[in-house]
């Protein structure tokens, strides 16, 4: 795999007591916990990456189990590299991932006054072009740009026009998001966006205005908590804990249930996980511990779920002022807050029903796509 991946997760900082309460609430589980998982999962992401190297076909699976403890499937001597790692060996179950009961600990949507304030992973925002055409989404992490410029990753069905076949162009831009006016200042353009029914993102470059404003790492954390710092990027890995944050559900957390790598050589494409998200939250940040680890793609019922969607993803228009009931509206009169209650029902359900699958592209896939984006971590 051809990204850099964080080798160990960071110790709990001050600033995770509020991420540490909410992963109590949502996985059951303790920070430390998290943690634990979340790094033992990059271990064995490394470790399947080291062995199909060098035997490829070696490694047929890698997964935490319902305790948490690293499994591997493999054959020859990858099987025996994993026992001295401290891995259990064995064969892949059907559906390996703990069921969680989920809660949500979720947060309301700072509205963006000022031209100037920070904008950070799971933050509103509006995509908008000349003829009228606009999405209401979430940012997922800021990066750096090839040219060295301050620049976003987002969903790429975020942006209406390349989702309706048109090529990009410079007029496809995105704005803040200021209550019910539809859009503030304008804060990008779209530099690429990828929408073919297996990738999902966008990079956006911020204008020369809003370029202080994306120079962070930020991800919008629990209610009540400060945002969480990404510190690297992970690989998807089943059975791995995760928690989004978007703008319409707020903060929610799940585990990895399936991952899309039809190259072993190289990251994942997508990963299917159990944290509630809906319309609005597309584009917005998964993370595991705290490394990237996702963009919010897709959700909803598909017929064989046995196999990855190959359907392009819709997009939520924001709701004018005024404008009557309709699933936006009605999303935005609600916010985040009271849809907390849903969550362990979301979480404690999926599992069973695996017609039904949250979707996230992968951020290492997104690196090794375009390998002068740089993630930002500080």
């Amino acid at each position: 795999m051809c990204v850099p991946v964080a080798s160990a997760a960071p110790a709990a900082s001050p600033e995770s007591g509020a991420l540490a309460a909410a992963v109590q609430r949502d996985l059951g589980i303790s920070v430390s916990e998290y943690e634990r998982r979340s790094e033992l999962a990059q271990r064995l992401a490394v470790f399947a990456s080291t062995e199909q190297r060098r035997a490829p076909g070696s490694v047929r699976g890698v997964w935490l189990d319902q305790q948490g403890r690293a499994m591997v499937s493999a054959v020859g001597a990858a099987g025996e590299a994993a026992r001295q790692m401290g891995f259990q060996v064995g064969d892949e179950p059907a559906n390996p991932v703990a069921v969680h009961s989920v809660r949500t600990d979720l947060r309301t949507p700072v509205a963006q006054e000022t031209s100037n304030a920070p904008i950070a992973g799971g933050d509103v925002y509006v995509s908008r072009t000349p003829n009228n055409q606009a999405a209401r989404c979430s940012w997922a992490f800021n990066v750096i740009d090839g040219d060295g410029t301050p620049a976003a990753l987002t969903a790429g069905h975020c942006n209406e026009s390349v989702l309706a076949g048109q090529p990009l162009a410079p007029d496809q831009q995105t704005f803040r998001w200021q209550h019910d006016r539809i859009t503030g200042p304008a804060t990008g353009t779209f530099e690429k966006s990828v929408v073919d029914g297996v990738r999902d993102y966008s990079i956006v470059r911020a204008t020369p205005e809003a370029r202080e404003s994306f120079r962070n790492n930020l991800v919008r954390g629990p209610i009540g908590g400060p945002a969480v710092r990404v510190t690297g990027v992970g690989i998807p890995v089943s059975g791995a804990p995760v928690c989004k944050s978007g703008t319409t559900t707020g903060f929610t957390c799940g585990v990895i249930i399936a991952v899309d790598q039809p190259d072993p050589q190289r990251p994942p494409i997508r990963f299917k996980h159990t944290a509630l998200a809906l319309p609005g939250d597309s584009g917005g940040a998964l993370l595991s511990g705290t490394l990237a680890i996702g963009i919010i793609s897709d959700g909803g019922i598909y017929s064989d779920p046995t196999r990855f969607p190959t359907d392009r993803p819709s997009v939520l228009p924001p709701a004018p002022p005024g404008s009557p009931i309709t699933l936006s509206r009605l999303l935005q009169q609600i916010g985040p807050g009271p849809l907390q209650s849903a969550g362990p029902l979301v979480g404690g359900v999926l599992p069973y029903i695996p017609q039904i699958a949250m979707i996230a592209q992968s951020v290492a896939d997104v690196l090794a796509q375009n390998p002068g984006v740089q993630l930002r971590t500080n």
